[in-house]
């Protein structure tokens, strides 16, 4: 059985797509079995995973029904299997969003159609709440990651994201700054407010995340000793934990139980 992870937000540049593409590779390179579904219409997750050129056809693109998402599987230089967006209209993004309200479990059906190993990750990087999609993806979901960037905009969109979600985002704090007083209180602002639906870990703000994907590589392969790499070892630790069967240790999971 799969295990989707929709990756969400409600504010725009809060690194969703970053977020979702080193969490993916972090998990490969300790050899979890990942892979990505970018719903995504900036098609962008192929270039953070490595590959040089844009994927110019995809699940949103025109033409490319749900059933024929196996023909759109790439495999990516980070080592995480990619259905990517391509390129897309808005007449293919309505039509996706149609079929996705009339069909609530389709969603789920069609990824396990597409053949990945029993025990996958998904990880689905979304375009930003209240899309539609975003949506459909977050229902269909076992694990919802909100990106929440600590800034005054996350700040403030961060009761849009509680609602849109329905109290089910687990939390992560993401483009922190440690060294930053009001970065600080931000993030304890936040903390506070959503109280265990933050995951107790922070993505700090790091120049290493550009020099890697400047070099096409991930944190994972290329950014061995910087701050980011060491925050998404720790945050595919807890998402892992999140997402074993049994485990007890954080309150994530489908029913936020």
């Amino acid at each position: 059985m799969l295990t989707l992870i929709a990756v969400v937000s409600s504010a725009g540049g809060a690194g969703r797509s970053t977020v979702t593409a080193h969490l993916a590779a972090q998990l490969a390179h300790a050899s979890h079995p990942v892979a990505v579904l970018e719903l995504d219409a900036q098609n962008t997750i192929g270039a953070l995973l490595g590959l040089r050129d844009m994927c110019g056809t995809g699940v949103l693109s025109p033409g490319v029904a749900p059933d024929s998402w196996r023909n759109v599987k790439c495999e990516t230089p980070a080592g995480v299997p990619l259905l990517p967006a391509g390129r897309t209209d808005a007449t293919s993004l309505a039509a996706l969003g149609q079929w996705l309200r009339q069909d609530t479990g389709g969603l789920r059906r069609q990824l396990d159609a597409v053949g990945f190993p029993a025990g996958t990750r998904v990880l689905i990087d979304t375009q930003r709440l209240p899309d539609v999609i975003a949506q459909a993806a977050l229902a269909a979901a076992d694990l919802v990651l909100g990106v929440v960037p600590v800034t005054t905009t996350g700040y403030v969109t961060q009761p849009d994201l509680i609602a849109a979600c329905a109290g089910r985002a687990q939390m992560v704090p993401n483009l922190a700054a440690a060294s930053s007083p009001l970065n600080n209180d931000l993030l304890h602002l936040m903390q506070t407010r959503a109280g265990e639906a933050v995951v107790p870990l922070r993505i700090h703000r790091d120049d290493a995340i550009g020099t890697v994907a400047a070099g096409g590589q991930t944190l994972a392969s290329g950014g061995f000793g910087s701050q980011a790499a060491l925050d998404f070892v720790q945050l595919a630790a807890w998402v892992l934990r999140a997402t074993t069967p049994g485990d007890a240790s954080t309150g994530a999971g489908r029913d936020g139980k």
